[in-house]
């Protein structure tokens, strides 16, 4: 499974998820973590879920973004 850099970008409301370290991400972008690419689309789905058209605060984001993350780690644990 290939993990890649997740960051946000509170400002233009935009995601990335790239291998790129923080010197080739524009600075509005916040560094969170890592993520695969099937991790890094359920996140953005249940961005959608809770937000729809709203903005996102970076804490918000975050937040989920953390969730997410112990959940996916948790289940990975469970089946391992």
């Amino acid at each position: 499974m290939k993990y890649r850099n997740v960051y946000f970008d509170e400002t233009n409301q935009k995601v990335r998820w790239t291998m790129n370290n923080t010197a080739d991400v524009a600075v509005t972008y916040e560094y969170l973590g890592t993520m695969s690419r099937v991790e890094i689309d359920l996140l953005v789905e249940i961005l959608w879920e809770l937000y729809g058209e709203k903005n996102i605060s970076f804490i918000d984001f975050a937040k989920t973004f953390g969730e997410l993350r112990n959940f996916c780690d948790d289940l990975k644990r469970i089946t391992s």
